[in-house]
């Protein structure tokens, strides 16, 4: 007779927010935030073409967030 069949353990896979965005002028995946707690400023900049700005940063803003607002102001052609 053999062993009784353990069950396997399901790992449950959960999305991460990412870290590098695509940039809204040249199409790019290389758009980072950098955000300094300090100073309550996010830098946004693309390494491909060199869009960048910066940004006021409120203390429960994520990365995310800033790229939106990066984005909002780009489509609304208030950046370069």
């Amino acid at each position: 007779m053999g062993r009784r069949r353990r069950r396997k353990v399901v790992k449950i896979v959960r999305k991460t927010l990412p870290k590098v965005f695509v940039c809204p002028r040249c199409g790019a995946r290389s758009v980072k935030v950098l955000m300094k707690a300090g100073t309550g400023k996010a830098k946004v900049t693309c390494s491909i073409c060199g869009l960048t700005a910066e940004l006021p940063v409120s203390p429960s803003s994520q990365p995310v967030d800033i790229y939106c607002q990066f984005s909002d102001l780009f489509y609304a052609r208030k950046l370069g």
